[in-house]
């Protein structure tokens, strides 16, 4: 619960950052501002959301708890002060200042520590017991990328800062950008974000397990050679970098496309009649990551500009990416309140359903505004539009900010009775969540 909460922070610092302006389409997209805004979301929001998960539902993909539990808050402190040091780095490259050479030494230092060791916890967890479930290898291998996304992390920062002018990692951080981005998004978030969708999703919809998961793992596992292929390709054979990152895409198109297939196929053999905002919520996150996937496939041959390439972006981290995540906070929020609370007292006195923990009707007007945002955030970066592009990022973040007040009155079981709330029972805490079985 404290990732969660660390994360949805810093998702309404980057938005409040888009909406004042910080960043707009008319804006450089290499300023160091614009890397503040964007280690915001990657690594803040996504990265503490992702994390958070895993430490809650890798035990449950694998049916054994994970080697330890003693380095969660540990690392929770080591990527928040990290990524806190990284924003201080880039504002003194953005001012010329000296500083710059000691903030980042170590701001990557804290990052690499945490990412690294919280990820080789949940690594050897999942391995141990990698045959349990299906969705477990998507994870592992995203755990494989974002190792690589941590160390290419590294060497962008060090030439930043101008602590390091090594020839060989100065050309990798002027070209592997969009490696580092692909192993990001493409590998750590989506790939991780596509294994725990498959144990969520049929967990949620009461639907059996797919078949073609193997099928979809053998898709990102190519799509993520090819791109380790490119990345050694800068230090070698430079003229095969553009071929190689359209084909690691058209590769993870065609894996998206078999996925998406998929999920169609939990919810028509779905027991549970009724959709539940999660899972409906979903559905426009799935939406939004084959048109984005699709239109940066088109976009590749093409040579299309700085800008469409940007929306794209903006439309596969948001309404993909933090799209479905805000969508599954909406059930695993209630669903771990509800557990610590009355789960003790289940069978003993009558307990509020998990539903009455929320307000869904007001939580899919934030949710159906969020997305619609972001489609149109997405456009007026397209169109090179700033005025359109604040006001979207606006809505943007008033939704958001809607989605965590709803969450936020979950957790304070704002929506339960008295009678339900009276002795015995245990008022879950705002950050952090204790299940106890004896209560």
């Amino acid at each position: 619960m404290s990732y969660f909460a660390a994360a949805l922070v810093f998702l309404l610092l980057a938005e409040a950052m888009l909406a004042a302006g910080l960043w707009k389409p008319s804006v450089d997209i290499g300023d160091p501002v614009t890397l503040i805004i964007v280690h915001c979301v990657t690594i803040g929001w996504l990265g503490l959301l992702m994390i958070g998960a895993l430490l809650q539902f890798a035990p449950v993909l694998t049916g054994a708890g994970l080697a330890t539990e003693c380095f969660n808050l540990p690392a929770l402190i080591a990527i928040v002060s990290g990524l806190a040091a990284l924003i201080c780095g880039f504002a003194a490259i953005k001012n010329g200042s000296s500083a710059a050479a000691l903030i980042m030494p170590v701001a990557t230092a804290l990052l690499a520590a945490g990412l690294l060791g919280i990820g080789a916890v949940l690594f050897t967890g999942l391995w141990r017991e990698r045959s349990a479930h299906a969705a477990a290898p998507f994870v592992l291998l995203g755990i494989v990328c974002l190792a690589v996304t941590v160390l290419l992390g590294v060497c962008f920062a060090l030439v930043l800062s101008g602590v390091t002018d090594a020839p060989l990692i100065v050309n990798l951080a002027l070209r592997a950008v969009p490696v580092h981005a692909g192993f990001g998004l493409g590998g750590w978030m989506s790939l991780a974000a596509i294994g725990v969708s498959y144990k969520l999703m049929g967990m949620f919809l009461l639907s059996p397990d797919t078949s073609r998961t193997r099928m979809v793992l053998a898709g990102g596992a190519s799509t993520f050679l090819i791109l380790g292929v490119a990345l050694l390709c800068l230090l070698t054979r430079r003229d095969m970098i553009e071929a190689l990152l359209f084909i690691s895409a058209a590769v993870f198109l065609g894996t998206i496309a078999v996925y998406a297939t998929e999920m169609r196929s939990l919810y028509r053999t779905r027991r549970r009649k009724t959709l539940e905002l999660n899972s409906i919520g979903s559905i426009a996150a799935f939406v939004l990551l084959a048109l984005s996937m699709a239109a940066l496939v088109i976009s590749m041959p093409l040579n299309a500009d700085e800008r469409i390439r940007a929306a794209i972006a903006h439309l596969f981290v948001f309404g993909w990416l933090t799209g479905l995540g805000l969508a599954q906070l909406l059930k695993i929020v209630p669903f771990l309140t509800w557990l610590e609370a009355f789960g003790p007292l289940l069978g003993r006195r009558p307990t509020p359903r998990l539903q009455d923990l929320i307000k869904e009707r007001r939580a899919s007007f934030w949710l159906g505004g969020f997305y619609l945002a972001v489609v149109s955030a997405a456009g007026s970066i397209a169109v090179n539009t700033d005025a359109g592009f604040q006001v979207s990022a606006l809505a943007q973040l008033i939704c958001s900010a809607g989605l965590i007040f709803e969450l936020f009155q979950v957790r304070i079981l704002a929506h339960v009775d008295a009678v339900a709330k009276s002795s015995p029972f245990h008022q879950p805490g705002l950050l952090i969540a204790k299940i106890n079985s004896e209560r």
